[in-house]
């Protein structure tokens, strides 16, 4: 008895991409992993939060902020005294993000 002959199956339209179609500009695992390297240190004071800006950029120093606490981010802040677009009780009661735009602000001047 014969069996009859399927017609060969169409790709579906749920197949995933080949790594060859994806984007060529989505950065490497590698890359990613050299560029966190790269970051400097969480600065401790406002000589180290300039010299790392010079160093490294504006972008990476707000990166290496984002790893600081809050508490260290309020001393930071006092540091610039009145240069910086919020001062006193604002400071004070200042949460990480408000923080990190206000350095970057104050940074991209």
């Amino acid at each position: 008895m014969k069996t009859p002959e399927k017609a060969p199956e169409k790709a579906s339209a749920k197949e995933p991409e080949k790594a060859s179609e994806k984007a060529p500009d989505a950065p490497k695992p590698e890359e990613k992993k050299k560029a966190a390297e790269a970051l400097p240190e969480p600065p401790k004071d406002r000589k180290a939060l300039e010299a790392a800006v010079k160093k490294y950029g504006v972008d990476a120093a707000i990166e290496a902020l984002k790893k600081v606490k809050v508490v260290d981010l309020r001393s930071l802040a006092r540091e610039f005294n009145g240069e910086f677009g919020i001062a006193g009780r604002e400071i004070r009661n200042a949460n990480k993000k408000v923080l990190i735009d206000e350095f970057k602000a104050f940074f991209s001047k």
